[in-house]
């Protein structure tokens, strides 16, 4: 063992668990100078000097392949001023002994840890003992800083999640006994659902908030907060840090128990906070063993179902199917009713999840004239209850037509229009349209028992009009339009406008002609 110990920085408590499961070495194969991290939950702290300039010091962990581990490694060392002295590089290597990767940042740069650039975790291939080899890199560094690596698991929020606990044997705290995650959220609110087996007894479940950058603790590295580093040690500032994972001392700023065997827990936090935060949860156990499920719920209220391209036409006897997407949660069931009654009588359909969040149902044909009313009920990871209701129609297709008498009028005359709707429906009420430049107009018309109806018009202007005829529909029919006719309104003719005219000048001529005719006769 390293003298004095390591992995606890000067002046900051240690835990017996961080004494417990991480272990130092010196000069001890395979890897000479390394530390040991039995559980991927503890703080690494490298003293000053611990590592010398071109030296090594390798850290180990056990690792889940396809888990999220949040890997960082930062504290004195990291300098963005222009004088920066310590550069530590690392290489990350699989258990196989085979290069995973190498991360080597500019002197004085905090080292991105994920799996690839643009990932801020690190997900392990195969499961088993990772080795980050830290290198104080002689080409670029002249002194050896203090740091600190912190290895944690990482979880996905709103996603349920298992880990195995156990409880004390003796009162002494077992390898499983206290287990630690780590989240991050924008959401000032959280509640950690914790589901406890009929064989175990938790002690508690804890949350520490372990910092918020734009709050002015903490930093971000590839989007992801880092904990306050003193924090990690249990120290506490205000309402951050204070990280433990004992069965005494600070408990978090929100905790929970137990007081019997396969009792639930809940964990209820609200922050005045803005922007990212991330937090550490610690699950403790009391007695027995058993594998416990939690939730962290960030998502409050804006869960719900919502129906893809619902119908807008149905026709007759034709099978309808229904989508419906669960906008932000996963699915854990889903049941599907209608009913063409009223809900005086409803049946049961089975659907089909298509993935998490989706589902379909297929509804039968049924007769024009239907009105079919449906629900849909699903219960989401979050155990919230998100239900849709809707309805539609079931209806048969409409066509219009429609003819002119004439395609142009003169002004003061009558423009006739004749149509047809089918399928025939006698006394369906059809609206014609007459639009110009001169306004629009409209009149109804009603079909007769073969569908045929007809109007009359007389344009009010000498333009060009448009006619068309529209069916708003009814129980039975969608609505439907005609194409849109043009026809045209002229002036009179020369004749038409003169003929007073004319008439009063050849009724003066035929009188004057009798007048002549009169006075010759007196002669």
């Amino acid at each position: 063992m390293l003298e004095g110990g390591s992995c606890v920085p000067n002046g900051v408590r240690g835990t017996s668990e961080l004494e417990t499961y991480v272990h130092d070495f010196v000069d001890v194969p395979p890897y000479g100078n390394w530390t040991f991290v039995e559980k991927p939950m503890f703080p690494v702290y490298l003293n000053q000097s611990q590592i010398p300039v071109g030296a090594n010091w390798t850290v180990v962990y056990p690792l889940i392949a396809n888990r999220s581990y949040h890997v960082y490694c930062y504290g004195e060392w990291v300098d963005f001023g222009s004088n920066p002295s310590t550069d530590y590089d690392i290489y990350v290597y699989d258990p196989l002994g085979h290069l995973e990767g190498y991360h080597t940042e500019s002197t004085g740069f905090p080292e991105h840890l994920g799996s690839t650039v643009d990932e801020p975790f690190f997900v392990p291939k195969y499961s088993g003992n990772y080795s980050f080899v830290i290198r104080n890199d002689p080409r670029e560094s002249n002194a050896s800083r203090s740091a600190t690596l912190m290895n944690i698991e990482d979880v996905k929020c709103n996603e349920w999640h298992e880990v195995v606990i156990e409880g004390k044997e003796n009162d002494t705290p077992l390898f499983k006994t206290s287990w630690a995650f780590e989240f991050v959220t924008e959401s000032p609110h959280v509640e950690v659902w914790v589901k406890v087996p009929e064989t175990l007894d938790m002690y508690e479940a804890r949350l520490f908030l372990m910092s918020n950058p734009e709050g002015g603790t903490g930093e971000i590295l590839n989007g992801v907060p880092l904990a306050w580093e003193q924090g990690l040690y249990g120290d506490i500032s205000g309402i951050y840090g204070g990280y433990n994972l004992e069965s005494t001392e600070f408990r978090g700023l929100a905790s929970a128990s137990c007081e019997f065997y396969g009792e639930n827990m809940l964990v209820n936090y609200t922050s005045s906070l803005q922007g990212k935060s991330l937090y550490h949860l610690v699950l403790v156990g009391e007695e027995g063993t058993g594998k416990i499920e939690f939730l962290v719920k960030t998502e409050f209220g804006n869960a719900c179902l919502k129906p893809v391209n619902p119908p807008l036409l149905v026709y007759p006897d034709n099978e309808t199917t229904l989508t419906f997407v669960s906008n932000i949660t996963d699915l854990t069931s889903i049941a599907f009713y209608y009913s063409v009654d009223d809900w005086k009588n409803l049946t049961a359909l089975s659907m089909e999840l298509i993935d998490n969040r989706t589902s379909i149902a297929v509804i039968p044909g049924q007769p024009a004239g239907t009105t079919v009313k449906y629900k849909v009920e699903g219960v989401d990871v979050l155990e919230n209850v998100l239900t849709c209701n809707g309805s539609y129609t079931v209806k048969y297709a409409s066509q219009l037509d429609i003819t002119l008498e004439a395609g142009a009028v003169l002004i003061g005359e009558n423009i006739t229009v004749t149509g047809l709707i089918t399928p025939p429906s006698e006394n369906v009420s059809i609206t014609l349209i007459y639009t110009s430049t001169n306004g629009t107009f409209q009149q109804t018309a009603n079909a007769i028992a073969n569908g045929t109806f007809t109007a009359s018009f007389k344009p009010p202007a000498e333009v060009d009009w448009h006619v068309q005829a529209v069916f708003e529909g009814n129980n039975m029919l969608y609505g439907s339009s005609s194409p849109s006719l043009k026809f045209t309104v002229e002036p009179p003719s020369l004749f038409s406008q003169y003929s007073m005219y004319i008439f009063a000048g050849a009724g003066a001529g035929i009188a004057i002609t009798a007048i002549v005719y009169v006075a010759k006769r007196r002669e």
